[in-house]
């Protein structure tokens, strides 16, 4: 079976956990490909991938996943602070590096692809919420990671309520509980 070269050894056993197919991590991504060849058949698809030809059409394609390199990753940051700083300044432009709402825009635009960086997806917010925008900027999240800030959001919001009032002693604290 052919696999994209994008996708990285991590990545595989990543999307095979998921499908309930445990591949050794010790071994190399030739061993992994040689692995998945024989296990394949014994997948259990889920609502991301439905059947065996979702499964090889994803793994020929190019993963969403995105992986910048050192240089990009720093020119990436380095904007997303600059545009954070807009931002938290009230758009003045006389206290951000931009020369004006417009290039601050077309910056956000620039790295809007890389949304798995958090940086970008605090810029992009803080962007959004300005009130100079232009256009709303939505960045560019793959799968995985948007699917751990969902499950991130719901564990925030379960939480127990108790009170607990300071003038009971301390053996005996007054706790009121709300069901």
């Amino acid at each position: 079976m052919i696999i994209h070269k994008t996708h990285s050894k991590k990545d595989l056993i990543e999307i095979f956990k998921e499908l309930k197919i445990y591949l050794n991590k010790t071994s190399s991504k030739c061993d992994l490909l040689k692995e998945i060849d024989e296990k394949i058949d014994d997948c259990q698809y889920n609502k991301e991938i439905k059947n065996k030809t979702e499964l090889i059409d994803y793994l020929k394609s190019e993963t969403k996943k995105q992986r910048p390199n050192i240089t990009e990753k720093k020119r990436v940051m380095l904007i997303s602070k600059k545009v954070i700083k807009y931002c938290m300044n009230d758009c003045m432009l006389n206290e951000s590096t931009f020369n004006s709402h417009d290039s601050c825009y077309n910056s956000l635009i620039s790295i809007c692809k890389w949304g798995d960086i958090p940086s970008v997806r605090r810029a992009c917010k803080l962007y959004n919420k300005s009130s100079m925008k232009i256009n709303h900027v939505n960045p560019e999240i793959s799968p995985s990671v948007e699917r751990d800030i969902i499950n991130k959001r719901l564990i925030k919001k379960v939480y127990m309520t108790s009170l607990k009032i300071k003038y009971g002693t301390k053996e005996n604290p007054i706790l009121v509980k709300f069901d």
